[in-house]
């Protein structure tokens, strides 16, 4: 009589072990068909099914079309317009929506000139209904690093000036 929980030599769970047996299907049961809310339907069309092995033990198995709620539809998806004027409409908003992100990382990294074009044309898309988040992320950014740049150059040119005054007051007071 084994009593381990390895299965027995054949390579099946040993039939003298009813509890564990028992204990094991009700988990799988448990799985299936409670707390989730998944594999099961009131008209049991969903539930799973059983697979009887050669010893007349049921395993239970996930049904071959279960609802699998995250998970993404295979191929690729693109909207497909039904009048000219889609079309035109989704060309508008795929170069906006590009022109944003390319002046958004434009703006945060080189020149932050750019970054307010990349908020307009952010909005330009969103407008239109497209979605261009990233590049009115970047473009806002672009906006702030702008500020923070043109506060600098104040500050630098303000302290330019008090130098150069305090330079010229010592160069007439050092001439009388």
């Amino acid at each position: 009589m084994s009593t381990s929980n390895q299965p027995a030599a054949g390579g099946q769970p040993s039939a003298d072990r009813p509890q564990a047996r028992a204990q094991d299907e009700a988990s799988r049961g448990q799985r299936y068909s409670g707390g989730t809310g998944r594999g099961h339907d009131t008209d049991g069309q969903n539930a799973p099914a059983r697979n009887n092995d050669a010893h007349g033990r049921g395993a239970m198995t996930a049904p071959t079309n279960s609802y699998q709620p995250y998970a993404q539809p295979t191929g690729r998806w693109e909207y497909v317009p039904g009048s000219p004027e889609d079309a035109q409409r989704q060309q508008q908003v795929l170069k906006s929506t590009d022109a944003s992100l390319v002046l958004g990382i434009l703006g945060v990294t080189v020149l932050p000139i750019l970054a307010p074009f990349a908020v307009w044309q952010a909005s330009k898309a969103e407008k239109l209904g497209g979605r261009a988040t990233a590049g009115k992320i970047l473009g806002w950014v672009g906006v702030a690093l702008l500020i923070l740049v043109v506060l600098w150059v104040i500050f630098l040119m303000a302290i330019w000036g008090f130098a150069m005054s305090e330079m010229q007051d010592q160069f007439n007071s050092s001439n009388v």
